[in-house]
């Protein structure tokens, strides 16, 4: 195995880590006084203050204006806010299967649709256990879903939808990791925190102070900066489809940890959803993407 693969897999697992607690704690900060705008403030105005060097040393002479909107809007901007609205409207463990779970399936599709690539027939397997374990979630939310649950289920799968969507356009373009994140957070950060400024009702000055630390460093410093570079460091070295693979583990961790930290209790059939979904992961991750690693350095 090479060094390269190596660092990859070790992105790719890191970034499970960070995406089970931004799905924990995201759930946790909306449940108090904080609004989706105050979580989008730190992740932005954290992330891009830390990013904001690297921003400045990258080489982005490549890259058009129309493709670093598209990487910030696709790791940042659609992408923060669907996914807190989906958070606030949805249980943790539905925010893991259908926001981390599904990235498997739509960078899959979107590599089908812009490369008109065939996958290996194992992961094919593979992508199709995890559609079947999204199918059997879906089904639990729509048994026992109020229609504010199934708004919040549609926003976890838009913002799947723009991830996904930014890990195929981070691979294309082939920026280094810290170029690409710099990228995403900072214009991020010079987008939103002047409409932040006028908007009303801000609460970050109104919680404790143990509260705003959990949320400051988990979503600015773990989320805002490190997981978008671990990510697209885990795209450079693996390939989109093999790295959305590992977010398919995210259900596991995520449901599990749910049951203590926010007291929430998935019925069987959402367990069974993700089992199908792990096992789907565990199938398709044994195949490696074909196309040669992009530029990392």
């Amino acid at each position: 195995m090479t060094r390269e693969r190596l660092i990859g897999l070790g992105c790719a697992g890191l970034s499970v880590v960070l995406f089970a607690s931004f799905t924990l704690v995201s759930r946790l900060g909306l449940s108090t006084h904080l609004r989706i705008t105050d979580l989008a403030a730190l992740r932005f105005g954290i992330g891009g203050t830390l990013l904001f060097p690297a921003l400045l040393r990258a080489d982005l002479r490549r890259v058009a204006w129309s493709q670093a909107a598209a990487l910030a809007f696709f790791g940042g901007l659609g992408f923060a806010p669907l996914a807190y609205v989906g958070f606030s409207l949805a249980p943790a463990a539905h925010g893991a299967v259908l926001l981390h779970g599904t990235l498997p399936l739509f960078t899959d599709a979107i590599l089908r649709v812009t490369s008109r690539r065939e996958g290996p027939g194992q992961r094919t397997t593979g992508t199709l256990l995890i559609a079947a374990g999204i199918a059997l979630m879906a089904y639990d939310s729509l048994a026992v879903a109020s229609s504010r649950q199934l708004l919040g289920d549609a926003f976890l799968l838009l913002a799947s939808l723009l991830w996904s969507s930014y890990g195929v356009l981070s691979r294309r373009v082939g920026l280094p990791a810290a170029s690409g994140a710099a990228v995403v957070a900072g214009v991020s950060l010079c987008v939103f925190l002047p409409l932040y400024a006028v908007l009303p009702g801000k609460a970050l000055l109104t919680v404790g102070a143990g509260e705003l630390l959990l949320q400051a460093v988990v979503q600015g410093v773990l989320i805002g900066a490190l997981s978008i570079f671990v990510y697209t460091r885990a795209v450079a070295a693996l390939g989109p489809i093999t790295t959305a693979l590992f977010a398919a583990a995210v259900p596991v961790v995520t449901t599990v940890a749910g049951i203590g930290v926010l007291s929430e209790s998935p019925g069987r059939i959402a367990l069974g959803g993700v089992g199908v979904v792990t096992l789907g992961m565990v199938v398709a991750a044994r195949v490696r993407d074909v196309a040669p690693p992009a530029r990392s350095t």
